[in-house]
């Protein structure tokens, strides 16, 4: 057995609470009782009154709310086969891996929260199904890792490897990037295909804004983040020496490296994309997702089989409604509070005429 919403186990909490009430209201009632009647006489005077069904309706109680909330965790046992028709997007994510993107205005650096980001984008997509992912780097060249694939888990092991070293080339040249994910779609159906492109923005006359024009002639959409800081920029890690940490340097002075958002703006624009400055804050490209992409027009693609463990709630519900039917039937005893009724009147009426 396995439960769909474990989160509600905690609401078994209700059941140490109701058996504290009843304990609580039990010995308070008999108490009441035993203010009117001496406590070795009450098995002489009620003799009809019953000790074990009020915990006999107790337990029925008890016994519903423990079913009411196993239903609410929604018990799951057995497994059946369901055809499921994939419908989804060709989606490439186009990262920057040159060394600009090792710039520590994001914890821990741009390239570090790009790829986290970047995992929680597929996280949600595993949650959708029908998707297609594909991972495109780029620096001084830029360079296919993943082509479009049902494989998550291949796409992730690829993610986690890419970084500066991935590109032997320094320099950033977007518009090559933007040219190798066209490529990479093929010859797939137009209205289906989206570019996700994360970087700082800066570019080496690599004609960007001319491949994103064959992006939009091509119906693919591009939706760019630029990252850094925009203002004053950010210095560069470079290789250490002797132990120091040591920045890039040019003609005698650090590189600061700016996010450029001008040049991402107008990507987006032509591409009927849209721009997410993100800056030194996160990504959220899950939420990006969500908002931009996913309302999207999905390509049916090929049927699959899933196993699917099956529903086993109502049981439990059922167990439920007939413990409270029956504590409903149960009677504590109409004659058992008559006859008790009926003796307190007549002992307070023979009281008050021997006091007369």
């Amino acid at each position: 057995m396995r439960f769909a919403a474990i989160g509600y186990a905690h609401l078994f909490w209700l059941l140490p609470a109701l058996l504290a009430l009843y304990v609580y209201a039990f010995a308070h009632k008999r108490q009441a009782l035993t203010d009117f009647i001496a406590f070795g006489l009450i098995p002489q005077l009620v003799p009809n009154l019953s000790r074990s069904r009020p915990w006999l309706k107790a337990s029925c109680v008890l016994a519903a709310v423990g079913c009411l909330v196993l239903a609410l965790m929604q018990p799951q046992w057995g497994q059946e086969w369901q055809e499921v028709q994939r419908q989804g997007r060709d989606l490439l994510l186009v990262l920057d891996v040159s060394r600009s993107m090792l710039a520590e205005d994001m914890v821990p650096n741009r390239l570090a929260r790009a790829k986290s980001d970047i995992k929680d984008l597929v996280q949600v997509l595993q949650k959708e199904g029908g998707h297609r992912l594909g991972l495109v780097v780029f620096a001084g060249q830029a360079s296919l890792q993943c082509p479009l694939t049902f494989d998550y888990g291949f796409f992730l092991q690829q993610l986690n490897q890419v970084g500066p070293h991935t590109v032997m080339r320094g320099g950033t040249l977007i518009g090559d990037a933007i040219r190798k994910a066209l490529s990479a779609f093929g010859t797939l159906a137009n209205n289906y295909k989206d570019i996700i492109l994360i970087t700082d923005g800066e570019d080496h006359e690599s004609f960007p804004l001319e491949a994103a024009k064959a992006a939009a002639a091509a119906e693919v959409s591009i939706y760019t983040i630029g990252v850094g800081d925009a203002v004053i920029g950010t210095r560069v890690p470079g290789a250490e020496s002797s132990g120091q940490r040591a920045y890039l340097q040019y003609q005698g002075q650090e590189v600061r490296s700016r996010m450029q958002s001008d040049l991402l703006l107008e990507i987006a624009r032509l591409t009927g994309g849209a721009y997410v400055p993100a800056g030194t804050r996160s990504i959220e490209l899950d939420r990006i997702y969500t908002e931009k992409i996913a309302p999207k027009a999905r390509r049916l693609s090929a049927t699959t089989t899933r196993e699917r463990f099956i529903q086993r709630y109502q049981w439990f519900v059922l167990a439920g409604v007939l413990f409270l039917g029956l504590e409903m039937l149960l009677r504590e005893g109409r004659e058992c509070a008559y006859t008790a009724q009926a003796t307190l009147v007549a002992s307070a009426v023979n009281g008050s005429r021997r006091r007369g």
